[in-house]
């Protein structure tokens, strides 16, 4: 198997690379946005996409979106993505997407994403040495560390608050990120309401919260923060509509692109409703594989190199909201222009 590399050449990106062996269908495209701060650190996805352009789009969106998340989290790496259009069985994928790695000889490296599990990290590795460690918990529980550490951000820079106590959150989402998110909250002395499928009913319930199949159905007169961590998307006209009937203060939550519309945050902006960028409050997940490929590779989220910086999540959301007062304008432009001083 010989893959044909060639650089793609695209203004603001540091290096496009496609690479594609045309016999066996295996085309990747990895795009590193900025080192500044180190080696662009970010996922390989694996999908099927349909075209080389939506590939192409994707990758481009999602390593930019690297970099400032990286910098925003105060890390010694920049931001990358891999792509990988999933029409190869795994095998060769490892064999190829090694040598993709190699010929970016340490300027990028990969950890997981949509279509990668732990599994196939660890059968990399085995192939490269840049490649995130996967020992230790999953980066689930550090995510909803950090987001919980966002909470209390928000509490203490809007209520002078430093708990959760008698606050209602609403939580979209009881994977391995909004679980442990809603424990963390629960202990913290919050009333937690938790949406997601009738087949996680039993067990929301058995572990001590209120299921809701859908957000509408919500008991709270008014929430202090609703959550979403399942999909993207959830901030849209249908939650806009919910919010004229239940009073929402806050949007903070672990899912990815949040924002279905790019005109939603100005509407929850005139609304009164805070949102906190996504990138900034899920930064615990990238926040744990960077420490694990640059300190411990076994590093778990309540050591204290870790825990300060998880914590540090609750500080930059603070300096964020208070740039977006100070200049009455939306949370993820002031999130941005915190970001580029770190990579510009």
């Amino acid at each position: 198997m010989t893959l044909i590399f060639k650089d793609l050449k695209h203004d603001n990106y540091e290096r496009v690379l496609f690479a594609q062996d045309e016999l066996i269908g295996f085309h990747s495209i990895t795009a590193i946005h900025n080192t500044k701060r180190g080696p662009a650190l970010g996922g390989c996805r694996y999908f099927a996409y349909q075209t080389h352009d939506d590939q192409l789009t994707d990758v481009l969106r999602l390593s930019k979106a690297m970099t400032y998340k990286n910098s925003l989290a105060n890390l010694d790496f920049g931001g990358g993505k891999a792509t990988v259009n999933a029409k190869i069985t795994k095998d060769n994928f490892y064999e190829l997407f090694a040598q993709v790695l190699k010929a970016l000889d340490g300027t990028y490296i990969t950890a997981g994403d949509i279509g990668m599990i732990d599994e196939d990290l660890i059968e990399l590795k085995k192939l490269s040495p840049y490649v995130c460690s996967t020992k230790g918990s999953d980066s689930g529980l550090s995510t909803s560390f950090g987001v919980f550490n966002a909470m209390i951000g928000y509490e203490e820079f809007q209520n002078q608050q430093s708990t959760l106590e008698n606050k209602k959150i609403l939580i979209k989402g009881y994977g391995k990120v909004g679980a442990r998110l809603a424990q963390f909250c629960k202990n913290s002395g919050a009333m937690v309401e938790v949406v997601d499928f009738k087949s996680k009913k039993d067990l929301i319930e058995n572990d001590g919260f209120a299921y809701l199949e859908n957000y509408q159905d919500t008991n709270f007169n008014q929430i202090d923060i609703f959550s979403p961590c399942a999909t993207g998307g959830d901030l849209n006209q249908e939650f806009l509509n919910f919010s004229e009937n239940v009073k929402v203060d806050c949007v903070l939550g672990a899912a990815n692109n949040q924002l279905a519309d790019n005109d939603i945050e100005q509407k929850l902006f005139n609304k009164g409703i805070t949102y906190c960028p996504d990138y900034c409050v899920n930064a615990g997940g990238v926040i744990i594989l960077a420490l694990r490929s640059s300190i411990k590779e076994d590093m778990e989220y309540d050591e204290p190199e870790a825990k300060k910086k998880l914590i540090g999540i609750k500080d930059q959301l603070k300096n964020i909201l208070s740039l977006s007062k100070n200049k009455n304008q939306l949370s993820t432009v002031s999130s941005n222009e915190l970001a580029e001083q770190g990579f510009q």
